[in-house]
Parts: structure tokens; sequence; C-alpha cells
């Protein structure tokens, strides 16, 4: 049995993003033969009976680390927290590509910016890709994508090589999963409840956030382009935001709203939530008749796994979604719904037609929706994570990267480590927390030698 270390990036409590439910979700799996803590910043306010749930402020994190066996990180936990770098057996999740996301995140500011911005997360994605034992990808299309990333960060190396000449053991396939038993009807949130949405009306729903590569405004286009033929068509965004307190507003989800308001389908046709609680989000699919997701046409789209839907394929919803990424894909050759090409607001008007005037196929494309879900049971797609840590190995040049990094280090290294790490904490914390800090760094730089 290994201790395991899972590292969210924020607060664990009830209304969760994304990141925050895998990381519970392979808590629970891995607790079923490991000793499992899963960290996090602040006092948790949601407990498992499976799993410790812990915070990891203060001192906390580097004593963590230093008792377990296999941790667990992803995105700019590592260099927020370099004591990470010396656990025992290092797992790196790429399973979110975020530095794609991020040109969709910051494109409003200026482009000087943008190009810091992205520079920045050039040099924390190769930190942590040089730091990792393991990588965790969704697919094939993924792990051809990060083999780029592993390539250029000197990763593959002739000491790695030589011992994983496929990188078959370098690479994990560990996609987003499901719960193992279907979701449960609950208390209506929409259906019958909201003013507007009769009992037998067809709804529509959009089940995830509205991010900036995300396509809802061909959607809206399209709803009000059907109002004739499809009087009952109800859209719903049942929570257009990140429940994340370190995901701002999205220009896009601004953009939805406005062209609804612009329509005047809002309140009539188009309808925004505000929150779903985690535990929440099957009753909330059950009320729907399809479930629909449009995007950009973007490399984000290409090497994307969108996770929410697989809720959908939970949920034995048929789906309507834009053509580009692996999942789309999956649904068009398993014909679970109507795929249709980027910002072609004919052609998804031609599909919402489609699909509300055949009950027939719909139902038959939602039992094979239903169907597919049992291939991303947790239980299934973590397999790979849990065989890693019954038998945790380090990487063969991980101490060849190691005598690397020894040999570069410089002053005018730190000093730009330290610059940066000031401006983050400056923008992100305030100056209370920066002054704490940077006290804390004081200490630890001036203390006399053991």
């Amino acid at each position: 049995m290994s201790r395991v270390l899972l590292v969210n990036h924020e607060h664990v409590g009830p209304r969760m993003s994304g990141p925050t439910i895998r990381n519970w979700e392979l808590a629970r799996v891995l607790s079923e033969t490991n000793a499992v803590t899963l960290a996090a910043p602040g006092q948790p306010t949601l407990s498992s009976v499976q799993f410790a749930v812990v915070s990891m402020d203060g001192e906390a994190l580097a004593s963590l680390v230093a008792a377990s066996d296999v941790v667990v990180i992803a995105g700019y936990l590592l260099d927020k927290h370099p004591s990470l770098g010396k656990a025992r057996h290092l797992v790196v999740d790429l399973n979110g590509p975020f530095t794609l996301e991020n040109l969709h995140m910051h494109k409003d500011a200026s482009l000087p910016e943008q190009e810091r911005i992205a520079a920045a997360d050039r040099d924390v994605l190769t930190r942590l890709i040089r730091s990792g034992d393991v990588f965790l990808c969704s697919g094939e299309r993924q792990r051809d994508f990060w083999t780029g990333w592993v390539a250029a960060a000197g990763r593959v190396n002739p000491t790695l090589h030589a011992a994983d000449p496929a990188l078959r053991r370098l690479f994990l396939t560990v996609p987003f999963g499901l719960p193992e038993d279907p979701p449960r009807p609950g208390p209506r949130r929409f259906r019958g409840t909201v003013p507007g949405i009769a009992e037998d009306d067809f709804i529509l729903m959009w089940s995830s956030g509205i991010w900036n590569w995300f396509d809802p405004l061909t959607l809206i286009r399209a709803v009000a382009a059907t109002e004739a033929q499809l009087p009952s068509l109800r859209l719903v965004f049942p929570v257009p935001s990140s429940p994340s307190s370190e995901v701002g507003p999205m220009r896009m989800a601004a953009e939805a709203r406005a062209l609804s308001d612009h329509l005047g389908l809002t309140g009539r046709r188009v309808y925004f939530g505000t929150s779903m609680a985690y535990e929440e989000r099957g009753s909330i699919l059950l009320e729907a008749d399809v479930a629909t997701s449009l995007h950009l046409d973007d490399v984000e789209t290409r090497y994307s796994f969108r996770t929410r839907m697989l809720d959908w394929f939970w949920a034995g919803l048929p789906i309507l979604t834009s053509e580009g990424d692996v999942l789309s894909d999956l649904i068009r050759t398993e014909d679970l719904g109507e795929v249709v090409p980027y910002g072609d607001v004919d052609a998804v008007s031609a599909a919402l037609v489609r699909l509300e005037g055949d009950r027939r196929l719909l139902g038959a494309r939602g039992l094979r929706s239903a169907a597919i879900s049992e291939r991303f049971r947790w239980s299934a797609v973590a397999r790979p994570l849990v065989d890693y840590c019954r038998a945790p190995y380090r990487a063969p040049d991980r101490e060849t990267i190691r005598i690397e990094e020894a040999a570069a280090a410089s002053p005018e290294r730190e000093q730009r480590r330290v610059a940066r790490r000031v401006a983050e904490t400056l923008r992100e914390e305030g100056a209370a927390a920066l002054a704490r800090k940077g006290a804390k760094y004081l200490r630890k730089i001036t203390r006399p030698p053991r």
C-alpha cells in the first residue's frame, strides 16, 4: 500500500471546478488500495470517509510531501510550491493543456501582456515537465501533443530512451471519468419550475461554464432562427461561470448574455442559471432532452478533452456539438447525436429541427450515449494510475535532470524567479501576503546551516 498525496490548486468544497472534481474522484478510486490524502489551500468544507482532506497551508505541504510515496500535481503548483519537487515519485497531470486555454483567457489584455503571460506559462510548463516521473494525459491525441513538449524540455534523452524507447512508462492514459452509479432525479431546477419553461418544453442543456474558447453565440442565433419551427425549444445555461475563485469572469459568458438580451430571448427562450453543486449536476441533466456545447475552430479544440461531455453520456443524453475534438469524433462515429461545422448557424438550426422532430431517433441516441458511459467509469479510466501507485518508479533520467538543473543554477536565475514570485504574489494575494512571504523567505536564506 502506497501513501498517495493529491495536491489541489484551490479550496475543496461542495461547488467544484473540473480539476477539483478530477482530484476528488481520483482520490476516491486510489483510496481503495492506498492511503490517500487530498491537500488544498484553506480549510476544506467537504470531507470523505474514504480519504483524508486536509489544508496544505503554512509548513503543512512540505511535511505532507515528505510523508508520501507518490505525489500528484498539475498546473502552477510546482512553481508556487517548490517543495513538491522533493517528492519520492512525482506524477504530473497534463490532462488540461492550460497553455492553450490561456491564449483565450487573457485575450483582452494588451499584446505585450499576453506575450509575457505566454512566456511565463512556457517556463512553468517546462519546469513541470522536467520534474515529473510520469505524466497523465487523456488519450493518444494529447499524448502526441505532450510528447513534443517533453522532447523540447529535454526529457527525450539517451538515458530515458534506453529504458523506455516508446515512452510507454512515461505517459499514462488517464482521461476524465464518470461515477459508477447513474444519476438520480432530484428537485426540479428548471423544467416546470422556472417561469417560461413548461413541463413539456424541449430543453437544450449547456451544462458546462461558458469559457472563452466556446461558441455559445452561434447556438443562441440558431435558437432565435428556429422560433417559428420550434416554439417549445428552451436553451438553458445552468452555471455560465466557473465555481473556482481563481477563475475570473469570462468575456464569452458576457457576450452570450448580451446577445440573448439583444435578440429578446433571455427569460423567454434562453435561460441563465447561477450555480450548481457537484452533487446536483446529474439531476439537472436529467431535466434535459438534448445536451449541447459548441466550440471554436482553434488549436485548443484539437487537443482538448471536453470533460462535461462525459456527463452527457452518464445521463444518457443525445448530443449537439461542434466538430474537431476527440469526443465529437466519438459522437459522430457512434451516432450519439448531431456534429456540426464551426460557426454555422444554418447547420445548427437544421440539427435542432432534426433532433426535436424525431423522438424515436432521439431515444435511440440517448441509449447509445448511456452505453458509451461504461467506458469512462472512474474505476476504469484510473486503472493506469492505480497500477503505478501499487509499484511506483522514478523516471530513469531524473538524476540526470537534477544534475543539469544544479549546473544551470545561478544567482541571476534565482533573482528572476524571486522577482516573478513577488509580482505574482502582489497581483494575486496583495501587499500583506507579500510582506509575510517576504519575511519567511528572508528567514530561510539567512538561517545558519545546521
